[in-house]
């Protein structure tokens, strides 16, 4: 992956907490059911106060999914997106995918474990699509204005085609991940980012 800031402390303290939360209340509502765990119980695992755990998460819908916070998600994409070379859109927005996304892809065991409850659970489902809809719809507005701000022509339709990268570089993303954990989850993540960047790159020619 492109070169970027090492984390402060502060931050990777942020990440180990939410990690845990996260951890916690996957655990928790697996063993006790979604209507049986509580606030107060994923908080207890996780080692935190209720009001931290607000800090984090405004419901443990939220905790389970690992839902982002959109306004730190818009940040990133925004400064991910602007930040791409002229012709390496596509390095870009797979490089934002797997820093709002990076810390989670090591954890298969919790990954597994959250599928097999949005499976069990319609409700976590809506809601998980829902956040994906607004990632994707976030990363799609970020590719117009970084189209807009280009000096070439652009397509006749570039919210079209923003959405078709957007939809292309995610298939590529979680082709890439599901091969890493066919394959024991023992490489490291760049060559996951470089996966994606290829296959998203080989669908796009083939389509020409």
């Amino acid at each position: 992956m492109p070169d970027t800031p090492a984390l402060g402390l502060r931050d990777r303290k942020r990440i180990e907490t939410r990690l845990r939360i996260e951890t916690a209340a996957v655990d928790i509502v697996t063993a006790e059911g979604l209507d049986g765990a509580t606030v107060d119980m994923i908080s207890d695992r996780a080692g935190i106060s209720p009001r931290t755990f607000f800090n984090y998460f405004d419901s443990k819908e939220d905790a389970i999914l690992g839902t982002q916070d959109m306004g730190e998600v818009q940040r990133a994409i925004a400064a991910g997106v602007a930040s791409a070379e002229t012709d390496d859109l596509v390095a870009a927005i797979v490089s934002t995918m797997f820093q709002i996304f990076g810390p989670m892809a090591a954890r298969t065991q919790l990954k597994a474990q959250r599928m097999a409850l949005v499976q069990e659970h319609p409700r976590l489902l809506s809601r998980q699509i829902h956040q994906f809809t607004q990632l994707n719809s976030t990363m799609a507005a970020a590719v117009v204005e970084f189209l807009n701000k280009r000096e070439t022509t652009l397509p006749r339709d570039p919210e079209y085609v923003a959405e078709i990268a957007v939809a292309t570089c995610v298939a590529s993303v979680r082709i890439a991940v599901k091969e890493w954990i066919a394959a024991g989850a023992t490489a490291d993540i760049d060559s996951m980012y470089l996966r994606s960047i290829g296959l998203t790159r080989e669908t796009l020619n083939t389509l020409q």
